[in-house]
């Protein structure tokens, strides 16, 4: 259940991007609030403005105008220092790709933003064992993704995204490269971690499917927020 604490408060934001002679509006004046414990999916067909919005509440870019407040602080005033640091404290990001180092244990994997942090081996390893248990991969530990199935590298890559406890998942597509039973099976490790942690998640997605298994639907076309309603009866896998 979501709290009245206000994560995200994003007040008409406008992108304007530059193509040689041609301004392109990706974002038209879309303002947006989600608090604690929500669990939302943004959805519009290519060229909506699902992305730039995604870009922008994860502190990746600004917009042309408008303002951003995360967590009450302006984000829009921060240096990009500020930004970077922002993104690898408050932020977890879960990608369509996995975005996992080939090479590299499922463990090494998901330390990765606490060496960032200059967080400490033990205590690294020590949060890295409890992530990767809370996606169901306690016997995984050391295998690289090569050695793991889709399902099982999305995992890693969403105990990646819990390792530095976040304020907020930013999860763009995550099912997309998965098979029907893998995507349920991601999605209901969202929900429980939503339902038993309070964990605020946003989902980018083009599946109405997978936007059925969370609280909220945010539609965008052409720049511009055009539904933001509550799911009426959200399809729970995990209960």
């Amino acid at each position: 259940m979501s709290t009245n604490k206000l994560l995200i408060d994003a007040r008409e934001l406008t992108k304007t991007y530059q193509m040689g002679e041609i301004k392109v509006h990706a974002l038209k004046s879309a303002s947006l609030q989600v608090r604690e414990g929500e669990m939302v999916s943004i959805m519009g067909p290519s060229g909506s403005g699902k992305s730039t919005l995604m870009n922008i509440l994860g502190c990746l870019d600004q917009p042309t105008s408008g303002d951003y407040f995360l967590e009450q602080i302006k984000v829009n005033d921060l240096s990009d220092n500020r930004l970077s640091e922002i993104r690898g404290k408050r932020i977890g990001f879960v990608f369509q790709s996995f975005n996992l180092l080939k090479r590299t244990s499922a463990m090494n994997n998901v330390e990765l933003p606490l060496i960032y942090a200059g967080i400490g081996r033990r205590e690294r390893q020590k949060r890295a064992r409890s992530a990767l248990e809370q996606v169901g991969l306690g016997d995984r530990f050391h295998h690289k993704p090569n050695e793991l199935s889709g399902g099982q590298q999305q995992r890693v890559a969403i105990a990646r995204s819990l390792v530095s406890n976040p304020a907020i998942i930013l999860a763009d597509e995550p099912t997309g490269n998965l098979d029907s039973t893998s995507s349920m099976e991601i999605m209901a490790i969202f929900q429980r971690l939503n339902l038993d942690h309070n964990i605020t998640t946003i989902f980018v997605t083009h599946e109405r499917e997978i936007a059925e298994h969370t609280k909220r639907v945010v539609r965008l076309a052409d720049g511009e927020i055009v539904v933001d309603e509550a799911v009426k009866d959200t399809r729970w896998i995990y209960k």
